[in-house]
């Protein structure tokens, strides 16, 4: 009877609970319908939706990265903005000073006789002219010089034992003892300043230096401006501020393109991102293309020259840590005024925010091959002297200069026929824009050219484009031998040593030999003439 009961109690029991195991889960869920609304997502969906699309968490980073270098770039353009204003600002209130001071020729001598008849210590600005032939009796006798450790109140300038001589004149110190407004024995200077002068010169000895600079004293031209070498020591020296511009500096050329078009090209692209990674056997995207890298052929340091390829043309990239578009404004330039522009490659700029990417295609059916890769017969060195001089003379005829011909930074650009083949630059870091740097008018002033002008080469004040000839010269030297031209000097001026002498036979050997003579002695003649002469010359042994 007692089992029988325990048997009833046992499923009665497991049913109530199943019972209340399903009343508790209904209770659940319905406080989750319930309170469905009051769930709150892991994220804010309002700050990832874009109209009716929600972006992506990467996609939102790169949208504030974006708009994050967009302000800088505006700011730093703001800057330059300001810094250009006031460089101007600057620049015509130093206009407005020269003027002024142009416009006054005669009042050194007017202040100078009002100082005599009024019997007053002579004004800072006044000079005084001394002819140093006249020695001793160009000067007031009856004072001594002054040492050389105190602060004379007499600057005079000495440019040698013949000329004028510039004298600057400041009011008296009060301390100086027993000074009168009648001693004006002037104290010497050496015309080259000793070290210490050197680091550090007086007010008075700079105000000497800008004004024989600028010629206030006299309308006769002074001795320091007759010896262009003496005044460019001078100006080293004694006055930074007077040194000159390096023409190649990427300041210089960022403010000289700005007065050209180069920026509305199509082909310039600017990219607000930093300058992407190009490396050998693989592949970079510009502009919506994909260019496969094969191999580095120049590595200049600040920049590379890669080898590559797009679509089924070859390609060569240039990658610069400088972000001013020069390269692509010189080829532009020549490519501008040549008259076979079909011919020649085409370029395209890529602007980032550290640097830049030029990059050279090739035309339909031609490629490109290293100047030394090719062919190294003398017939094939031939054709290419012949493409490098039309090359060069293209060059010259739009007022460019190249400035560093040499074979690593020139490339062959040919289809198999050698008359029609192009030697061309694909690096332009020397090059000088003749029509925007017209200051530019002596070798002198190319740091491409100092080699030459201290080797004697060159003259200082030789034309600028003289320098591309010796580069000519030089780069036709180590395709014909493999070696690097050492020039020597005989009874007829500069050769290449290994074709100098009389005892050249072979017809060929003698043409070289006329060429290298014509190249390094063309002082005082016309590049384009040196050119045109030579490439008929070869023209008419190498058809």
């Amino acid at each position: 009877m007692m089992e029988g009961l325990m048997l009833q109690a046992e499923p009665s029991a497991y049913i109530q609970s199943a019972y209340q195991s399903e009343a508790h889960l209904s209770a659940e869920v319905g406080l989750q319908e319930e309170g469905g609304a009051n769930k709150k997502s892991a994220y804010c969906k309002d700050l990832l939706m874009r109209g009716g699309e929600e972006l992506s968490f990467e996609e939102l980073r790169a949208e504030r990265y974006n708009q994050r270098k967009q302000r800088e770039m505006e700011e730093k353009l703001k800057r330059l903005t300001e810094e250009e204003e006031k460089l101007s600002q600057e620049l015509e209130e130093k206009k407005r000073l020269l003027e002024l001071r142009r416009s006054q020729p005669e009042l050194p001598h007017r202040a100078s006789s009002q100082s005599s008849d009024s019997g007053e210590a002579p004004a800072a600005a006044s000079f005084h002219i001394y002819d140093e032939s006249q020695s001793a009796a160009a000067r007031p006798p009856g004072n001594p010089e002054p040492s050389t450790d105190e602060l004379p109140d007499d600057v005079f300038l000495h440019p040698g034992e013949r000329g004028l001589c510039l004298k600057i004149q400041h009011p008296r110190r009060p301390d100086h003892q027993g000074a009168t407004s009648d001693d004006t024995s002037p104290p010497t200077f050496s015309q080259k300043p000793d070290s210490k002068t050197r680091k550090k010169l007086s007010p008075i000895q700079e105000t000497s230096v800008i004004a024989s600079q600028e010629g206030l004293s006299t309308e006769t031209c002074s001795p320091l401006e007759e010896n262009p070498e003496e005044q460019e020591e001078m100006d080293h020296t004694a006055s930074p501020a007077a040194a000159a511009v390096d023409p190649c500096d990427p300041d210089v050329r960022r403010r000289l393109l700005d007065l050209s078009d180069v920026t509305s090209s199509p082909d310039l692209h600017s990219e607000l991102r930093p300058l992407p990674a190009v490396e050998e056997h693989n592949c970079v995207q510009l502009g919506g293309e994909v260019y496969f890298i094969d191999s580095r052929v120049v590595d200049g340091g600040s920049f590379s020259i890669f080898k590559g390829a797009v679509d089924d043309n070859n390609v060569l990239l240039k990658v610069d840590s400088c972000s001013v578009p020069w390269d692509f404004h010189q080829f532009t330039r020549l490519k501008k005024n040549s008259s076979a522009a079909d011919s020649l490659p085409l370029i395209s700029c890529f602007l980032f925010l550290d640097g830049c990417i030029t990059v050279y295609t090739t035309p339909p059916d031609h490629m490109f091959t290293g100047l030394t890769d090719c062919d190294p017969s003398e017939l094939s060195v031939g054709y290419k002297a012949i493409s490098l001089l039309q090359l060069v003379s293209q060059l010259h005829s739009c007022r460019l200069l190249h400035a560093a011909l040499h074979p690593s930074l020139l490339t062959y650009c040919h289809t198999g026929i050698p008359m029609s083949d192009r030697v061309l630059p694909v690096d332009w870091s020397s090059s000088v824009d003749l029509d925007l740097q017209q200051d530019v008018t002596s070798v002198q002033q190319l740091p491409a050219a100092q080699t030459y002008i201290s080797l004697g080469l060159l003259e200082p004040t030789s034309p600028p484009q003289l320098v591309d000839l010796v580069g000519v010269a030089e780069t036709v030297h180590l395709l014909l031998t493999n070696r690097k031209m050492v020039p020597v000097k005989d009874a007829c001026g500069w050769t290449a040593e290994q074709f100098s002498g009389d005892e050249f036979c072979h017809m060929y050997t003698r043409m070289w030999s006329t060429f290298f003579q014509s190249l390094l002695n063309a002082e005082g003649q016309s590049s384009l003439s040196v050119l045109s002469e030579l490439k008929e010359q070869l023209s008419s042994l190498y058809h």
